[in-house]
């Protein structure tokens, strides 16, 4: 491994302070470099090269930012095999591996190698006319709700037969990794990121029975309609961008990713023990 990518949210890192203490990390342990905004706005006058030229030929991409900088780079991780190191400069960091303290260290943390630990993602295609119109993939979740604030009826079927029916203000089918995020501030279970399972959540349903539902490996597919989108103006997002609105009749197809991400792995702490970690510090 001798190129490592750098993703960076310039937004968490103001006068690319934090850039500027892992570019000599990096040179000082004999690495080239690649450094992308990855689509974010900015202002810093840098040249930045295309999201795409970080991930080829890399070993490794590191991410500057918070969760939502690795979400942005988690396509082009899986579309290029190439693990990923969060450096958690935002609040929570779930999915970020190092601090900022820890960057004084990094070059000698990347001479030491790594493991890297497997995340299962979500492939989600829109049909519309039996044609699939887009498609995109989502390590933590697919969010479906109304863009002017109605509630939603949502169907959700598998190949054969409809199996529920939701009347609520949106809806999420997240990950195991997105259980930990909007799934579970809506009330929805917390998976162990290793399992396959997809849960379904509605937000705010307008019911007193309605709860999320795990499906397993032996669920290949969902498929999901919401009944009422055009009046409601039915909107699709994945891991937080907006994929499109949705008109009646158009089927959410919702898969596991043939291909899992791969997230790198320093420290031996356990799920359960960062979760803990995690929480307590989203309360502070």
């Amino acid at each position: 491994m001798t190129k490592i990518g750098i993703i960076i949210n310039p937004e968490k890192d103001p006068g690319l302070i934090h850039l500027n203490r892992v570019i000599p990390q990096l040179e000082s342990a004999g690495f080239t470099y690649k450094v992308s905004c990855c689509n974010y706005k900015t202002e810093e006058k840098m040249d930045f090269c295309a999201p795409d030229e970080c991930f080829q030929d890399a070993g490794l991409v590191l991410t500057l930012g918070g969760d939502g900088t690795l979400l942005k780079a988690a396509p082009y991780a899986n579309k290029y095999n190439v693990p990923l190191l969060g450096i958690n400069l935002g609040h929570l960091g779930f999915l970020a591996e190092l601090e900022p303290d820890d960057i004084d260290s990094l070059g000698s943390i990347l001479k030491n190698g790594f493991e890297c630990t497997e995340r299962m993602m979500l492939t989600v295609g829109v049909l519309r006319n039996s044609c699939c119109i887009s498609e995109t993939i989502a390590l933590n979740d697919a969010v479906i709700r109304s863009r002017i604030g109605k509630p939603a009826h949502i169907v959700i079927s598998d190949a054969d037969s409809d199996l529920l029916d939701y009347f609520c203000d949106g809806f999420i089918i997240a990950t195991p990794t997105g259980s930990t995020a909007y799934s579970m501030s809506a009330g929805g279970p917390i998976l162990e990121p290793r399992s396959d399972g997809i849960v379904v959540t509605p937000i705010c349903p307008h019911t007193l029975g309605s709860r999320s539902v795990v499906f397993g490996a032996a669920q290949q597919a969902l498929y999901l309609r919401v009944a009422n989108a055009d009046r409601i103006h039915s909107l699709l997002e994945c891991d937080g961008t907006e994929i499109g609105e949705l008109r009646t009749g158009d089927v959410v197809r919702v898969s596991r990713h043939g291909t899992p991400l791969k997230l790198v792995k320093l420290r031996n702490k356990s799920f359960y023990k960062v979760l803990n970690e995690k929480i307590s510090r989203r309360m502070l």
